[in-house]
């Protein structure tokens, strides 16, 4: 079910109604809302969806049943990370792997390509499943007695099917202690998923329109309008999964639950560490704390964590699809932070920022950007050829000024974009609804937006793929 859906605006406000009004059977009823709203797209998974619940359960019973020191606990950990691994590497990396096979040609055989369908949120909900199963082996947190209370947490409607990736303390602290909704909630989590429909339905969807079209015909386009389509699919894409999880976190407040906030700003920054502590945080701060601090983290010599890094970002790409060109956009982000690192610690970097100044911020912004735009071909293409051929186009000097510039009214917009984030930046929502004129304002300009520029077919999300 797609949030920005009929379908959707019908089924919320009913569940929402029948919360106030359910009394003790308040966790069953939305146990019941989220499958019904997890079948809605193909109700064959949700067997796959309970298996993966019952499992963990069972693990994490045994594990804390057992003594520290006692090795079936590594046992009952092991179980649950290959079942869920296991789900996750069948349907999503089986003809990626075996196609590998058939390019190496170790011998004559070659496997099909098998029609596997991929359930959608299979990514997010293994991972926040895992999570809970090693944080119980950690002795981070006490095992859930209850399946009814785990299979909630692992299958809550808003964040099911793209995040944010919620952590097992979060969801249960919330459970155990509901946070109220007056009407300061209610007015600050109706702003937020109206804001999340205008990232969507507004500027993302409306993105998407230059960034299809560039992908369509890499070869017909020049550098311009190459680097024009990167922007911009930069954009749809922040768009696209702030405004899901703006929603997410907005509906799940009505529910008393607190999540935290899963994007802030990340193109107004001035280092590719500082992009990702701000983009997609309930992933970054999941591979950190479950590969790379495992790992060793930041500690040991300089060519261990440089490893380390290396490492939790070429899952980080593997993660996100199967393909070597999501592998090749993980590597290029571990280059990027292992280099970054390394800068750090140099004289000239230290006399850039101490005698430089803002000029040389200013500069390091551009940059950053151009590091992360440069990596995005092989985030959105197919293929590797397919991100190579707009790689190319990116950096073909004799193309520069091809004539027409075909997506010129989207660099305007482009732009726009980038100016207002900086001035953005500095204001919360919260400060925008803590007066009624601006938040009339807020409420004002939303609704004309949507009205006016909205997208009026339903589109997937784009991290539902994932």
């Amino acid at each position: 079910m797609l949030f920005n859906s009929l379908h959707f605006l019908i089924f919320f406000p009913i569940v929402w109604i029948g919360f106030q009004n359910a009394g003790k059977a308040k966790s069953i009823l939305i146990l019941l809302a989220s499958f019904y709203f997890y079948m809605a797209w193909n109700y064959y998974f949700i067997a796959l969806l309970t298996f993966s619940i019952l499992v963990d359960y069972f693990a994490a019973i045994s594990i804390s049943q057992l003594e520290k020191d006692d090795p079936k606990r590594k046992l009952y950990l092991l179980l649950s990370l290959v079942v869920n691994l296991g789900f996750l590497g069948y349907f999503k990396y089986t003809n990626f792997v075996l196609g590998i096979w058939n390019d190496i040609g170790f011998t004559d055989f070659r496997f099909p390509v098998y029609s596997i369908i991929l359930p959608v949120g299979i990514s997010f909900y293994t991972f926040q499943s895992m999570s809970y199963t090693i944080d119980v082996y950690r002795g981070n947190l006490p095992a859930r007695k209850s399946l009814l209370e785990l299979s909630l947490y692992v299958s809550f409607f808003p964040q099911l099917v793209a995040g944010p990736i919620v952590r097992a303390t979060t969801f249960f602290r919330d459970m155990e202690n509901p946070l109220a909704v007056d009407g300061a909630v209610l007015r600050s989590s109706f702003a937020l998923i109206l804001l999340g429909f205008t990232k969507k339905v507004v500027f993302a969807d409306n993105l998407a329109i230059c960034v299809d079209a560039a992908y369509r015909n890499p070869q017909g386009l020049g550098t311009v309008d190459t680097w024009i389509a990167v922007l911009a699919f930069m954009w749809q894409i922040y768009f696209d999964f702030s405004g899901y999880t703006d929603i997410a976190i907005g509906v799940a407040r009505l529910f008393g639950y607190q999540f935290d906030r899963n994007f802030f700003f990340p193109f107004n920054v001035t280092s590719i560490s500082e992009h990702w502590s701000r983009w997609h945080i309930s992933f970054t701060t999941w591979i950190r704390d479950y590969i790379f601090i495992p790992l060793g983290g930041s500690r040991g010599s300089e060519w261990l964590i440089s490893r380390n890094i290396f490492i939790t970002f070429l899952f980080g790409g593997i993660w996100h699809g199967a393909g070597l060109h999501y592998i090749v956009w993980g590597i290029w982000h571990s280059i990027m932070l292992i280099t970054e690192r390394q800068y750090a610690k140099t004289a000239v970097r230290t006399f850039l920022n101490e005698k430089i100044g803002f000029p040389y911020l200013v500069v390091c912004r551009f940059f950053t950007i151009f590091c992360i735009a440069v990596g995005l071909p092989f985030f959105r293409s197919d293929t590797l050829t397919s991100a190579w051929i707009q790689l190319q186009r990116m950096f073909q000097a004799d193309k520069i000024f091809l004539e027409p510039i075909e997506f010129a009214g989207y660099a305007k917009l482009i732009l726009l974009l980038f100016i207002t984030a900086q001035i953005f930046e500095s204001y919360s929502l919260k400060k925008m609804l803590s007066q009624k004129f601006s938040f009339s304002i807020f409420l004002l300009v939303n609704f004309v937006l949507l009205v006016c520029f909205a997208v009026r077919e339903a589109k997937n999300f784009i991290y539902f793929a994932f």
